[in-house]
């Protein structure tokens, strides 16, 4: 579908764009000249340029470059529907990527068999830099009003927490307790919360009030589940498996069980449990999570959050070229689950 005045065509544009603006501040950074540092801090700003540099490798590596396109759509989006100019909220979609580019290396370490080496500690180290306080030392330097600008570092202070606690939530809720509902609380918080940071900053940066701010928050934070729920279905039908090797609580797996009876859900259970190392197990659980019955009833359960996402736009308003490329963001996410389609047409 045509997705107005910031269309596919530009936001490939600006995600170029963003990406070598980050890559001009790798070498700013490798050299101790950029973002308040100074003589003496050639090593935090080298390992920074260095993770900068692995995460842009990793993304074309995979083909992920439509998700990272839309990850700089969002927030540039968000600013056109409210002022019909997506350009200003241009430092926002880098801090999203530098959301990312942390969140991607925290979330392998967590899976991590052995984290207690020099190596992992100084990838944790150099994560909570690029995703913590790069960001803030962006916000700090925009030309806006101190009331703004507090209200942008109060968006990336509330993302890291919301984004902590999801995670806390994914790592702790096992399997068998896990319920449908708990592991969208989880996924609200652990992929929610970057999108939502990225919506509600762009609206702050353009004169919306909190309650507004707030409207666009909770767009985000949909979007980003959508685009949680798209990982999990990447991630079974590339054969890496990672959520298997995690022992991590799916949507799809949560949907599985609790359509089971006690003797076939304790069953599942076991096949869970054995994915970690047993390609027979990861091969049969696949097979019961992508089946015709399973699959129509989790695209049943799917669809409210597709349409909830699309009714916040309706409500939320703002010039209609940029509220179409919106659209056009969460149908692009729906059409890449299985059994959705697009919902605006």
């Amino acid at each position: 579908m045509e997705q107005g005045a910031f269309g596919r065509a530009a936001q490939d544009r600006a995600a170029a764009e963003v990406e070598a603006e980050i890559h001009r501040l790798c070498e700013r950074l490798a050299e101790g000249q950029a973002m308040g540092l100074d003589e003496g801090r050639e090593m935090v700003g080298g390992a920074m340029a260095e993770f900068l540099t692995d995460f842009f490798e990793a993304v074309h590596a995979r083909g992920a470059r439509p998700g990272l396109r839309g990850m700089v759509a969002l927030p540039m989006l968000v600013h056109g529907a409210e002022t019909g100019d997506p350009e200003p909220a241009r430092p926002l979609a880098a801090v999203h990527l530098l959301w990312w580019a942390a969140a991607r290396y925290l979330d392998d370490l967590t899976g991590a068999p052995s984290p207690g080496n020099a190596a992992t500690v100084k990838r944790v180290l150099t994560a909570l830099a690029v995703g913590g306080h790069l960001p803030v030392r962006l916000v700090a330097d925009l030309p806006v009003p101190d009331s703004v600008r507090c209200g942008l570092a109060g968006e990336v202070s509330r993302a890291w927490l919301d984004a902590v606690d999801g995670r806390l939530r994914d790592l702790t809720d096992r399997p068998s307790a896990a319920t449908p509902a708990s592991v969208l609380r989880a996924y609200a918080g652990r992929t929610g919360a970057p999108y939502a940071m990225a919506a509600a900053s762009a609206a702050r940066l353009a004169g919306a009030g909190g309650d507004r701010a707030g409207g666009w928050r909770a767009f985000g934070r949909r979007l980003g589940v959508l685009r949680r729920l798209v990982d999990d279905q990447r991630d079974l039908a590339s054969g890496r498996y990672e959520d298997f090797a995690n022992g991590t609580a799916t949507y799809l797996l949560a949907h599985l069980l609790a359509a089971l009876p006690a003797g076939r859900r304790r069953e599942a259970l076991a096949l869970h449990a054995g994915a970690r190392h047993s390609a027979c197990a990861r091969a049969e659980l696949t097979a019961w999570m992508l089946d015709e019955d399973v699959l129509d009833g989790y695209a049943a359960s799917v669809a409210p959050l597709v349409g909830h996402a699309h009714d916040l736009l309706g409500l939320l308003g703002g010039d209609p070229a940029f509220v179409r490329g919106l659209h056009g963001l969460v149908d692009e996410t729906a059409d890449r689950l299985p059994r959705l389609r697009p919902a605006v047409a």
